[in-house]
């Protein structure tokens, strides 16, 4: 079996065991010579047709609302923003321009100048325009829309946060504007240097449509315009989704599928045999028996092994009766073993982690990790000053005039689903927390979308979450609990406070500090309140193991690019 090694050079011990890799990336080499144009179009089959699963549907098509993960994966493929960030074959990481085909940047860095293609088209025919994406980020500054990535540019671009959050300013306000038809500037609060990451985060709509659809905007495939290279020819929610390839595309010569088609498959064991069965050109394997089905098959597939960037995490309410009290959150965060959990329930396919931080994330070039010298393990520091977290909770408990009796405790887990994995992983958890705290949770089996609305509503005494970042800085992660602006602002997360408000206080101070090494040291800072005082409690990162068919060609991603549809095609397939 051929193997594309994805890992990334971290130069650090990990379970007991070294992880080479480098820095930027995940994809090494799939190992194929590079064809020219005209020796691929010899080669290709005749039926361009790439299939592949999700264990989620598609929520929805409105991409300022829509933005689960599967969401965002659907929208890669239909909605095409100024600059796109892909994979190389050298494996690292590249922004290359999509609906833009060239930028310019003031000197200062606080402007950035867009220069449209003048052959971008909607899939209806409609020119893409400057003005879709003033109108795109003025809905998203809009409080009455509800974007729901409208945060990230709080403070980025000028005045959105005030326009957001009806601070004096209205989302014309906002610092975006277009010069003319082809030419759109974005003027920023300050320089910053993931600002091109983030424009992924916004996804344009088309001004005419958003109005005459209203709340109906993406509920389907005749409600959404498309400029992607990939349009949606069918739609059955729930079972597949079938895309077709965009002939109005402005790049439409070079893509080489004309069909795309999204499974959903909830079992990995079907998935898995779908692959085998040629049903599907690609799946995600986790489960080692899964694993052993595939190694057997030889040079049928390509392996890639990725360590995911999007942490998984323990969210305590921090409003809650018990919750609110860090001694009883950090019991809780200490009281159970990650090495043990990632060996017993993902079987050793993640990393543990004792940080919010993935060690693939960076500050510039350079791996947090190795820029704060370890120093974010924080949990194996609290681990070595607390060796009893049951105590911990008893002083806890004591301190907020409850019982000091932890059987007493009446503590309940939302679980982001209803699958397997959930069931065995929460009850996992329950037992850990049974042996080492005292106490027996009760587990709430709750689908995705009800969990997070739960969280909302700050209805939960712990939830599972996860998250995965729209950029590559710690920022990416830490900023989704800012007291004001995260996704798990103070309303979700309870979390207010002299410790809320000085995190909040590193957050900014940080976006100001050019010096990296500084910048490192404020987010470590950061890590040490959020983290160390239980707000969360960090689990893992998957290690994941994608097995591609060796008929589907340029199938290249790594943990901070997404698959680029445009350039696969199928050559050889029986």
């Amino acid at each position: 079996m051929k193997k594309i090694i994805a890992f990334l050079i971290i130069g650090v011990l990990l379970s007991g065991a070294l992880i080479g890799c480098k820095s930027d990336t995940t994809i090494v080499d799939n190992g194929e010579e590079s064809l020219e144009q005209g020796e691929i179009e010899m080669k290709i089959d005749k039926e361009q047709k790439f299939v592949f699963s999700d264990n989620s549907a598609v929520i929805g098509l409105n991409p300022l609302l829509n933005t689960t993960a599967p969401d965002n994966g659907l929208h890669d493929i239909i909605l095409e923003t100024l600059v796109r960030r892909v994979a190389d074959e050298d494996g690292g990481t590249i922004m290359e321009p999509a609906v833009a085909e060239r930028w310019d940047i003031s000197q200062d860095g606080t402007v950035y100048t867009f220069f449209i293609r003048e052959n971008a088209l909607w899939h209806d025919g409609v020119p893409v325009t400057a003005h879709d994406f003033v109108y795109t980020y003025q809905q998203m500054a809009n409080p009455k829309v509800g974007s729901t990535n409208a945060w990230l540019f709080d403070g980025i671009i000028v005045n959105f946060g005030e326009a957001l959050y009806d601070k004096g300013k209205k989302p014309e306000d906002i610092g975006v504007r277009a010069i003319d038809d082809r030419r759109v500037e974005f003027t920023l609060v300050k320089p910053y240097s993931y600002f091109l990451d983030l424009l992924n985060g916004a996804r344009p709509v088309r001004q005419d449509k958003f109005e005459e659809w209203g709340s109906e905007y993406g509920s389907s495939m005749n409600h959404v315009v498309m400029n992607g290279p990939f349009i949606i020819e069918s739609w059955d929610q729930n079972v597949q989704m079938t895309l077709v390839k965009n002939e109005k595309y402005w790049d439409a010569d070079n893509v080489k599928l004309d069909k795309v088609v999204r499974k959903v498959i909830t079992e990995p064991q079907v998935a898995v045999q779908a692959l085998l069965a040629g049903e599907i050109d690609v799946v995600r394997a986790r489960e080692p028996e899964h694993k052993m089905l595939m190694e057997r098959e030889g040079n049928r597939f390509r392996t890639i092994e990725t360590i995911v960037r999007a942490p998984e995490f323990y969210g305590f309410n921090a409003q809650n009766k018990y919750f609110k009290n860090p001694k009883i959150r950090l019991a809780f965060s200490l009281g159970f073993d990650r090495e043990k959990y990632v060996n017993d329930i993902i079987d050793g396919a993640a990393v543990p982690l004792y940080s919010l931080m993935p060690p693939v994330m960076s500050v510039g070039e350079t791996l947090y990790t190795n820029m704060v010298k370890g120093e974010n393990e924080i949990i194996k520091h609290l681990q070595k000053q607390y060796t009893d977290p049951k105590a911990l909770l008893i002083e806890g408990l004591i301190e907020e005039g409850f019982d000091p009796d932890p059987s007493k405790m009446e503590v309940r887990l939302a679980t982001r689903g209803t699958s397997e994995f959930s069931k065995r992983s929460s009850e996992w958890m329950l037992q850990q927390w049974r042996e080492n705290l005292g106490v027996t949770i009760i587990i709430d089996m709750m689908e995705w979308n009800i969990m997070w609305d739960r969280v909302g509503e700050g209805d939960y005494d712990i939830s599972t979450a996860g998250w995965g970042p729209y950029y590559n800085d710690p920022n990416g992660l830490l900023s989704i609990y800012h007291p004001e602006i995260g996704y798990f602002d103070s309303a979700k997360s309870g979390w207010v406070g002299p410790d809320a408000d000085r995190f909040k206080e590193l957050l900014e101070l940080a976006s100001n500090t050019p010096d990296l090494d500084e910048r490192a040291q404020l987010y470590l800072d950061a890590e040490k309140l959020l983290v160390g005082t239980g707000i969360i409690s960090p689990t893992y990162t998957r290690v994941d193991t994608t097995y591609v068919a060796d008929y589907a060609k340029d199938y290249i991603f790594n943990t901070h690019a997404s698959v680029d549809y445009r350039k696969i095609y199928i050559s050889g397939k029986k």
